[in-house]
C-alpha cells in the first residue's frame, strides 16, 4: 500500500516521529497531533523498512485510526 509519510520536529531531545497517512484525499493529520510541526518526508510503501514498523502494523493502524505513528529506524 502506498502512503504519505510526514516527520515531526525533534522536541526536548526526543527523536522525531513518523506520521503515516494514506494517499486518500480525505487523509488528514489527526487533531491531537496538529500542535506538532510536520514536514512531508516521503511517499513510499507500507513495507518500507525505514518506517520502523511492519506493513501489517501500519496497515492495521491506518484501517483502525486513519493514521499510524511510528519511530523511524536507520
Amino acid at each position: 500500500m502506498r502512503v504519505n509519510v510526514f516527520i515531526s520536529e525533534s522536541i526536548g531531545g526526543e527523536p522525531p516521529q513518523l506520521l503515516i497517512l494514506s494517499l486518500e484525499p480525505e487523509a488528514a493529520i489527526p487533531h491531537r497531533l496538529q500542535h506538532l510541526e510536520w514536514r512531508h518526508f516521503a511517499t513510499t510503501m507500507t513495507d518500507d523498512k525505514l518506517l520502523g514498523a511492519s506493513s501489517a502494523q501500519v496497515e492495521s493502524a491506518l484501517a483502525k485510526d486513519g493514521y499510524a505513528l511510528v519511530s523511524p529506524t536507520g
